[in-house]
C-alpha cells in the first residue's frame, strides 16, 4: 500500500479528526487546514511540491462551491481535488467536475468508502510519477547532447543524424551489432519535431512472423490462439511519433508487403480485423545487413528498400574508432559502480584500447558491468577483465626506431589497418582517408592480401 500526503480543508472539527484518525490509520499523513486561506498559504509554501490529494469542504464560510476549487487549480493544474458536501447538488457536482474536481463525495460517508478512493488516487499519482521519471530518464539517455564520442569517425555520424533529424526522411542505419544503431535512431527522433512524442522499438529478428505482425500493427481478441484481448500495435501507439526497426532486414516477404503500405498509405490492418486504420509515423530501420545485395538476391523489395533508404548512416565498429574506448568505459563505470571514486586504471585502459572488440559497445558494456562486480568497489585492473580482454596485444602504430624510408612506413601502416580491420576494405579506405582506388593499387604494390591480416584472422 502506497502512503501518501493528504490535505484537509474543513471547518468542522468532527469531520477534522474522524478523517485524520481514518487516514492516519492506514499510514498517510494527514495536515488538516480549517479555512480555504490557511490552506492556498500552505500551497503557496510547497513551491513545487505538492500533496498528494485535497479533501476539500464545499461549503466553507466565505466562499462558494467552486470559488476555492478554482483558485486551487489554476494555481496547480495537476492538483487533485475531492471534494466533500453535506449538502450536494447534481448541478453542484458538475460544476465541481468541470472545475477539475477528481471526485464528489456525499457527508456522510463511511471511512471505508473514504479510504478507497485515496488510496486509489495516491497509487495512481505514484504511477503517473514514476511513469514521468521513467520518461526523463529516457530522455536523458538518449538526449543527443548527452551522446559520449571523441573519434571523427563517429562525429560525421552523430551530425548526419542531427542533419536528417528535422525531416520525415527514410533512414537506413546500417552497421554491425553492437555498434550504438538504436542511439543513433534515438538520436533522430529526439532530434527531430517529433521528440514530444514516443519513439518505440522493435527488434524484427526475435520475433516469428506472426508475433512481429501483432506487434506491429496489434490485433483483435480471438484473431489467433494466445490473442486473449484487442492489443494496439506499435505503429498505432507511436501514431506522431517514431518507430525504430532494428534487423529489417529479416522480416518476411508477406510482412515487407504491408509495411511498405504503412509507409505509402499511413494505413494498416490489425491481425484479425477487416477495418483500415491510419498512424502518422517515422520509421527508421537498421541492420547489419547488405540489404542492397538482399534486394538482388530476391530476398528484399526494391521499393520498400528505396522507401527506407532515403538516407543511408553507417555506423563505423568500435575496432576503427578506438578513441571512444576511454570515454564510453568511463560513462559505463560511472553508470554501474558502487562507490563513486571508483576509476579505471591506466593497466586497464591500455587493455581495453588493445582489444578488438567484435561485439562493439554492447561488448565493452559487458565487460565494464562484470568488472564492477569483480572489482567489489575496488578500481578497475586488468585482473578484473576478461582474460580475452586482458591479454590482447596492443596495436602499435608509433614509428619504429630503426631508420626506415617512407614507403616502407607507409606499408606498415597499411598492413597494420588492413589487418585491424580484419580485411574490410570500406572500413580501412575511412581510417586511412585515401580512395578504395588507391588502397586496391597500394596493396596490390605492396604485395599485401588476406595472408597479411595475421593467423587469428587468416584461419578462415
Amino acid at each position: 500500500m502506497e502512503q501518501g500526503r493528504i490535505f484537509i480543508c474543513d471547518e468542522e472539527p468532527e469531520i477534522q479528526q474522524l478523517l485524520r484518525k481514518a487516514l492516519e490509520s492506514r499510514g498517510h499523513l494527514v495536515d488538516i487546514f480549517p479555512s480555504g486561506e490557511r490552506l492556498l498559504r500552505a500551497l503557496d509554501d510547497l513551491k513545487e511540491e505538492r500533496p498528494d490529494l485535497i479533501l476539500l469542504d464545499a461549503r466553507l464560510p466565505g466562499s462558494d462551491d467552486s470559488e476555492l476549487l478554482r483558485k486551487i487549480k489554476t494555481a496547480r493544474p495537476a492538483q487533485t481535488v475531492i471534494m466533500m458536501s453535506a449538502f450536494a447538488t447534481v448541478r453542484g457536482a458538475i460544476d465541481a467536475l468541470k472545475q477539475g474536481a477528481h471526485d464528489y463525495l456525499l457527508k456522510p460517508f463511511l471511512p471505508e468508502e473514504l479510504i478507497t478512493l485515496v488510496e486509489k488516487v495516491v497509487e495512481r499519482n505514484r504511477l503517473v510519477e514514476e511513469n514521468r521519471s521513467l520518461k526523463a530518464e529516457i530522455r536523458r539517455r538518449f538526449d543527443p547532447d548527452q551522446v559520449i564520442f571523441k573519434s571523427a569517425a563517429f562525429r560525421k555520424v552523430f551530425e548526419l543524424a542531427k542533419k536528417v533529424a528535422p525531416s520525415d526522411a527514410g533512414v537506413l542505419i546500417q552497421g554491425e551489432s553492437g555498434t550504438g544503431k538504436e542511439l543513433i535512431a534515438s538520436t533522430i527522433h529526439y532530434s527531430s519535431p517529433r521528440r514530444d512524442q514516443r519513439f518505440l522499438t522493435v527488434n524484427c529478428a526475435a520475433l516469428t512472423d506472426t508475433l512481429l505482425e501483432s506487434q506491429l500493427f496489434g490485433h483483435l481478441k480471438g484473431a489467433f490462439t494466445d490473442a486473449t484481448a484487442t492489443r494496439r500495435g506499435l505503429v498505432e501507439e507511436a501514431h506522431r511519433g517514431s518507430l525504430f526497426l532494428d534487423e529489417i532486414g529479416d522480416i518476411s516477404p508477406a510482412l515487407q508487403a504491408k509495411l511498405l503500405r504503412v509507409l505509402q498509405e499511413k494505413e494498416f490492418i490489425p491481425v484479425g480485423s477487416t477495418r483500415v486504420r491510419t498512424a502518422d509515423v517515422r520509421f527508421i530501420a537498421a541492420t547489419n545487413k547488405d540489404l542492397e545485395t538482399e534486394v538482388g538476391r530476391g530476398k528484399f523489395r526494391e521499393d520498400l528498400f528505396y522507401r527506407l533508404n532515403v538516407v543511408t548512416i553507417q555506423v563505423p565498429p568500435l575496432r576503427i574508432r578506438k578513441e571512444d574506448v576511454a570515454p564510453l568505459a568511463e560513462s559505463f563505470l560511472a553508470r554501474f559502480a558502487t562507490r563513486g571514486s571508483q576509476a579505471i586504471t591506466p593497466e586497464a585502459l591500455v587493455r581495453l584500447n588493445a582489444y578488438d572488440w567484435p561485439g562493439n559497445v554492447r561488448e565493452l558494456e559487458n565487460v565494464i558491468e562484470m568488472a564492477v562486480i569483480l572489482a567489489e568497489g575496488q578500481d578497475l585492473t586488468p585482473d578484473h577483465l576478461p582474460v580475452k580482454v586482458a591479454t590482447a596485444e596492443q596495436v602499435d602504430f608509433a614509428l619504429p626506431r630503426e631508420e626506415l624510408s617512407l614507403e616502407d612506413v607507409e606499408r606498415r601502416y597499411i598492413q597494420q589497418v588492413y589487418r585491424q580491420t580484419r580485411g574490410h576494405k570500406v572500413n580501412a579506405v575511412r581510417i586511412l582517408g585515401i580512395s578504395r582506388k588507391t588502397l586496391d593499387r597500394k596493396l596490390a604494390a605492396y604485395h599485401l592480401g588476406r595472408e597479411d591480416l595475421g593467423e587469428e584472422h587468416s584461419a578462415g
